[in-house]
């Protein structure tokens, strides 16, 4: 009877406790709270992923970033394992690739990519039996050149306008035009604007920066009849100009093809024909074939000056300048801040100079006679002109005038002989009937150098005075040589050799072309100026079209990004 009656009080609180919903909240609160533990939780293991993913990807962006620096010259590998070393990472599993773009041997593109393999332990993904969330972390990186910065240096002397040696006989001055024009359409056809500039520097005796590119250089002012200047072989100890220090403005005078008859024949040691001037940092095709279509062969061999002006053109000292002729629209302003300074990342500097023989002597002018009052007089009358030179008569220079000594000595006198002797010049002698109409004039010395040769003034003006003809050619050689004075060949080589060092120690490629030269030393000498012997060319005839293609084909692989 009584385990009966436990019974049904046990079934009666049991259908009770069935019937009663005052604890039904709770269990509620505790299902969502539960879940919302788990989901959280969830949301914390993703959260600490994402947070290591994301650290692991900024070191390992910056290990390939410092690796396919340009700059740098340790193997890539090396550099990025080592830098996610010092960033707490282990770098055993890390796979790294690396690629390379060179021209010539010189380094101008670099790719690297790395992969990271990595995990994290959770904590409650392990309810849903996941202990470790996986991941892979990718990077790459490119480093390229963009900015390029091209002097073409010209050999345009008067062996240039003679034909080739191959079968084509062909003026070698045109084949230079050709291909030189191919080349710099080649350049700049498919280069973004402002990213390449060319300058053009042609050269013979010696280079002529132009009256606009010297105006931003302190220079001396005998003249201003050419732009030339000379260096010295302390120049060459350095690649740029300085725009600070004076430089010594080249004598304007004739030199070779002398003759006694005509006052202006020769070759003037700075050329100022059309076409002969530098142009400057371009990027215009049309302007640029238009200068080279000027091209004409004249002078003797300068490559040292041509080398000089074209690393010039690349060196950072040339900024300033290169503002100035902004300033005055001789330059495209894209090119402010041009040029680079050699560390510049993205950029690059290229020389190619380019010959067809050696290094000639080079003609300057001695100081007494590069400026200062001369001692010709020049007279205009009816239309003529005629000079005399002060000068008393002596016992070796007698025109068999009773009058002796007389002051002044004419080679031609509009009212006396050929050769003669007066105390008086045109206008101020009294006796000639119109001589008052004469215009005269003094001269300076670069005013003789404009009008004649040294020769002309040595043999009409020093030589005549003698009495003796067969004298006159030798008095005149004599002047010649004592007005001028040449720094030879070997110690142009010298100053060369020096300069393309500095050039390749500053990261400048190099390429050098000889045409037609059979000259072993100057073959050497160009191939030592060369980056490397890729970078070196020895032509014949038509093979320079093939050169500058090369050329051109190799700093297109840049695949400049437009």
């Amino acid at each position: 009877m009584r385990r009966s009656t436990i019974s049904r009080m046990l079934c009666k609180r049991a259908k009770r406790f069935r019937k009663d919903e005052g604890g039904g909240m709770l269990v509620l609160m505790l299902v969502v709270f539960f879940g919302i533990t788990i989901f959280g939780g969830l949301a914390v293991d993703l959260a600490n992923h994402e947070r290591t993913r994301t650290t692991f990807q900024t070191h390992l962006d910056n290990a390939v970033l410092a690796a396919a620096s340009l700059s740098q010259d340790l193997d890539p590998e090396e550099v990025v394992r080592s830098y996610l070393t010092s960033a707490g990472l282990d770098p055993s599993e890390v796979v790294i690739a690396s690629s390379e773009e060179k021209i010539g041997g010189i380094l101008v593109g670099r790719t690297v990519e790395a992969s990271l393999p990595a995990g994290l332990n959770t904590y409650f993904f392990r309810f849903f039996d996941i202990d470790s969330l996986g991941m892979t972390i990718s990077s790459e990186a490119t480093e390229r050149v963009e900015d390029i910065e091209i002097s073409l240096v010209l050999d345009v002397s008067g062996s240039m306008g003679e034909r080739t040696s191959d079968r084509s006989r062909m003026v070698k001055l045109d084949l230079l035009k050709n291909a030189a024009s191919d080349f710099v359409e080649t350049i700049l056809s498919d280069s973004e604007e402002g990213r390449v500039s060319i300058s053009i520097v042609p050269y013979s005796t010696k280079v002529n920066p132009g009256s606009a590119l010297l105006g931003q250089y302190a220079v001396t002012s005998e003249h201003n009849y050419s732009h030339c200047v000379d260096f010295d072989a302390d120049d060459f100890s350095r690649l740029g100009i300085s725009t600070s220090a004076e430089l010594q403005r080249t004598g304007h005078f004739l030199i070779g093809n002398e003759s006694a008859s005509y006052p202006t024949s020769g070759q003037w040691v700075c050329r100022f024909d059309a076409g002969f001037a530098i142009t400057p940092l371009s990027s215009s095709i049309q302007a640029l074939k238009a200068q080279i279509s000027a091209l004409t062969a004249l002078g003797s061999t300068s490559i040292d000056m041509g080398a000089k002006w074209g690393l010039a053109l690349l060196d950072p000292s040339t900024q300033n300048p290169v503002s100035g002729l902004i300033a005055s629209g001789q330059i495209d302003a894209a090119f402010r801040g041009r040029p680079h300074p050699y560390d510049a990342d993205n950029s690059m500097k290229v020389l190619v100079l380019m010959t067809d023989g050696e290094n000639r002597e080079e003609y300057r002018l001695r100081s007494q006679y590069a400026s200062g009052e001369s001692d010709l007089i020049k007279t205009t009358y009816r239309g003529n002109t005629y000079y005399s030179v002060i000068s008393s008569e002596s016992g070796y220079e007698n025109d068999d005038d009773r009058a002796y000594p007389e002051s002044y000595f004419y080679a031609e006198h509009p009212f006396g002989n050929q050769r003669m002797w007066n105390n008086d010049t045109i206008a101020n002698n009294s006796s000639y009937r119109y001589g008052n109409r004469s215009e005269e004039e003094r001269l300076d010395w670069p005013e003789v150098w404009a009008e004649m040769s040294p020769y002309y003034y040595g043999y009409n003006m020093y030589g005549r005075r003698y009495n003796w003809s067969w004298y006159w050619g030798s008095r005149a050689s004599l002047f010649r040589n004592s007005m001028q004075w040449t720094v030879d060949a070997g110690e142009k080589d010298r100053r060369l050799r020096q300069i393309c060092g500095l050039a390749n120690t500053a990261g400048v490629v190099v390429y050098s072309i000889g045409m037609d030269v059979d000259n072993t030393n100057s073959l050497n000498l160009l191939k030592d100026c060369a980056s490397s012997e890729a970078h070196y060319f020895d032509v014949q005839g038509l093979e320079i079209q093939t050169a500058f293609d090369m050329i051109a084909a190799s700093i297109s692989m840049l695949r400049l990004t437009k």
